[in-house]
C-alpha cells in the first residue's frame, strides 16, 4: 500500500519497520510522525475509498447507548458516529485493523458502514460519549474499594472513565517524552510524577480515593494479580497510545497507603543512532571508532541505570552493522530495532537469561556480540572468553567510573589474566540536560538555564552524553591484577592523559551546551570554568 504525500525514503523506512514489528503501516507512519493526523486520514480515505468523517458527523451522545465497550472501541481506534433504522456508521482511524466492524454488527444486529476519521476526532467523540476522568461518578468516590473483592475491583477498574484516566496519563507521558511514570498513594492525595530528561516532575493527580482503581487498572494492563496487594509484582505490557505502540515495564510495591507503581515507557525506536551525535569528544569518538575496528576484544560501556548506555551501544552497532559482519545482540528489553542485526530479548520466565542466550549465540557464528548487561559472574566469564576466542564483544556494566570497571569484574570472579588479554576500551557515561535554545541566557560570559513554555519552564530540553574513556594500552593492562584498586587505576589513567567526566562537563559548559547547575546535579561536584 502506498500512502499519498509520503516520500520514497520515508515509505521505505515505514515498510521496513512494519515488517520488523508486525505493526500496521499506518500505525508506523503515525508513530514516526511522517504525516499529520489529518494527512494520514485523508490519504487512508483515498486508499480504502471510504467517506471522510469529521467532528460534525458524530452524534452528540453515544448512539449505541453503551452497548459497545469503551475499551474495545479505543483499542481498535473506532467510534460509532451515528445509527439509524437500517445501519450504523462506524468511524475508524485505521481500516487495516480487522474484525472491528464485524463485532459491532453482531453486537448491534445492524449493518455497519465504515467512514474514515482522524484518531483525534475519534478520541474526542469517545470522551464525549463515555465521560472524561474528571467526570468519574460519585459512586466511584464513595465505593470502599480498599475492601472490594478482586472481581468487583476489576469491574470498577475496567469502567470507561478509569480506563480513560490511565490512557490519558500514558498519553501525557508520551507527549512530554517521559521515560517513567511514578504513581504514589499518600493519606490525602495520589501523587503522580513524570520523569522527563532524567528529572521527576509533578503533575495533577486524581482524588486519593481513586488510587486503588488507578493501580488496579495498571495491573490489569500488565496482567498482574489485582488481589495481591501485600507483595511486589513485576510485569510487562504492550499498548497502543494515540497510534503509538509502547512497551511498558511495570513494577508495584506495597506502601503505607496503598500500592506504589512505576511504569517504564519504552517507545519503539527503529532509527539508526549516529555516534557523532551522542556528545563524545573528538578524542573519545576517534578512540571508540578505532577500537570498534578491531577484529576481537572487549569494549565496556559503564554507568548507572538510565545513563544512556543502551543508546551508545546502538550507535556502536550501527557503525559495525555491515553486510560482511554477523552482529548478534542480547538485550533486556530490545529498545532499538536495528535492521540487519539479530536481536534477542532475554526472558527469565523461560530461563532465557543473558548467560543462556550468550551460550546459544556462540553457536550462531557471530563476528560481533553485544551483551546488554554483565549482571553476574557466569555471563561475564562467557563474554570475556568470547572476546578471547576471536569475537568483538561490546557490553554494559554497572560501575560508577571507567576506572572502577576492571575491579568490578574481578570482584565478580573474572580471572584478571583474561581481562588483561581482552579489555580494549572502557567508556563511562552519564546523561545531562541540554540548555533550552529558546530561553538560555548569557550571564558574565557563561550560558545558564532560564525557563519558558517550550521547555516546560525547566530551562532544559533533551539530553546528551557526558563521557570519559580509558584506553587499555599495555601499561594500563599491567595494572589489572588481583586486588586492583579503582583509585590507583584512575590515577594511572589520568597520568596517561585520560579525561574525567568533570573535564567533559567543563568542555560542554564552555561550549554553551549545558551549565554548572546541571553538572552539579549529575556529578555532585562543582566544575570551575575560565570563561
Amino acid at each position: 500500500m502506498e500512502i499519498a504525500g509520503l516520500g520514497a525514503a520515508d515509505q521505505k523506512r515505514a515498510l521496513r519497520a512494519t515488517s520488523e514489528s508486525g505493526e500496521p503501516l499506518i500505525s508506523v507512519v503515525r508513530r514516526l510522525g511522517f504525516l499529520s493526523d489529518i494527512a494520514v486520514a485523508d490519504a487512508l480515505a483515498k486508499v480504502y475509498e471510504l467517506p471522510r468523517l469529521t467532528q460534525h458527523h458524530f452524534a452528540a451522545e453515544d448512539p449505541a447507548n453503551g452497548a459497545i465497550n469503551y475499551e474495545f472501541l479505543l483499542a481498535n481506534q473506532a467510534c460509532i458516529a451515528s445509527i439509524d433504522e437500517n445501519q450504523a456508521i462506524l468511524a475508524v482511524a485505521d481500516p487495516s485493523i480487522e474484525g472491528t466492524s464485524q463485532a459491532i454488527a453482531l453486537a448491534l444486529g445492524k449493518n455497519v458502514r465504515l467512514g474514515l476519521a482522524t484518531l483525534g476526532d475519534i478520541e474526542t467523540a469517545l470522551e464525549r460519549y463515555f465521560g472524561s476522568p474528571d467526570q468519574i461518578s460519585e459512586a466511584y468516590l464513595g465505593a470502599n474499594v480498599d475492601d472490594a473483592d478482586a472481581e468487583h475491583l476489576r469491574d470498577l477498574a475496567s469502567e470507561a472513565p478509569v480506563v480513560r484516566l490511565v490512557n490519558d496519563l500514558l498519553k501525557e507521558a508520551l507527549n512530554h517524552r517521559a521515560s517513567d511514570i511514578h504513581v504514589e498513594p499518600y493519606r490525602d492525595h495520589l501523587r503522580i510524577r513524570l520523569r522527563i530528561d532524567g528529572v521527576l516532575h509533578d503533575r495533577d493527580g486524581p482524588a486519593a480515593s481513586l488510587a486503588p482503581l488507578v493501580v488496579s487498572r495498571i495491573k490489569i494492563i500488565a496482567n498482574l494479580d489485582i488481589a495481591e496487594r501485600r507483595r511486589p509484582q513485576d510485569g510487562r505490557a504492550r499498548v497502543n497510545i494515540a497510534g503509538t505502540p509502547l512497551d511498558l515495564r511495570i513494577a508495584t510495591t506495597p506502601s503505607a497507603h496503598g500500592e506504589s507503581v512505576v511504569i517504564r515507557l519504552l517507545e519503539d525506536r527503529d532509527t539508526e543512532v549516529d555516534l557523532h551525535q551522542l556528545g563524545l569528544s573528538k578524542r573519545d569518538e576517534s578512540l571508540l571508532r578505532e577500537r570498534l575496528a578491531a577484529p576481537f576484544g572487549l569494549i565496556l560501556v559503564v554507568g548507572p541505570t538510565g545513563g544512556g548506555k543502551t543508546t551508545t551501544l546502538a550507535g556502536a552497532i550501527s557503525t559495525l552493522n555491515t553486510p560482511e559482519r554477523k552482529v548478534i545482540s542480547i538485550e533486556d528489553p530490545v529498545e532499538y530495532q536495528i535492521d540487519g542485526v539479530t536481536q534477542i530479548a532475554v526472558n527469565p520466565a523461560i530461563n532465557l537469561t543473558f548467560a543462556n542466550a550468550l551460550r546459544s549465540v556462540l553457536r550462531q557464528d557471530p563476528d560481533i556480540i553485544v551483551v546488554g548487561e554483565l549482571r553476574d559472574r557466569e555471563t561475564a566469564e562467557i563474554a570475556v572468553n568470547a572476546a578471547l576466542t576471536g569475537h568483538l564483544v561490546l557490553a554494559t556494566l554497572h560501575a560508577n567510573t571507567a576506572a572502577g570497571a576492571p575491579a568490578r569484574l574481578i570482584d565478580m570472579g573474572v580471572d584478571p589474566s583474561l581481562l588483561r588479554s581482552t579489555l580494549r576500551l572502557i567508556l563511562s557515561q552519564r546523561l545531562i540536560r541540554i540548555l533550552c535554545p529558546d530561553c538560555k541566557k548569557k550571564i558574565k560570559g557563561q550560558w545558564v538555564h532560564a525557563g519558558c513554555a517550550s521547555c516546560a519552564n525547566t530551562g532544559y530540553k533533551e539530553r546528551i552524553g557526558l563521557f570519559e574513556s580509558i584506553d587499555l594500552d599495555p601499561a594500563m593492562l599491567d595494572l589489572v591484577q588481583p586486588g586492583l584498586s579503582a583509585m590507583g587505576f584512575e590515577k594511572a589513567a589520568r597520568t596517561a592523559g585520560a579525561k574525567s567526566l568533570a573535564d567533559d562537563g567543563r568542555a560542554k559548559i564552555l561550549a554553551g551546551i549545558t551549565d554548572t547547575d546541571e553538572i552539579w546535579r549529575v556529578l555532585g561536584e562543582h566544575v570551575e570554568t575560565s570563561a
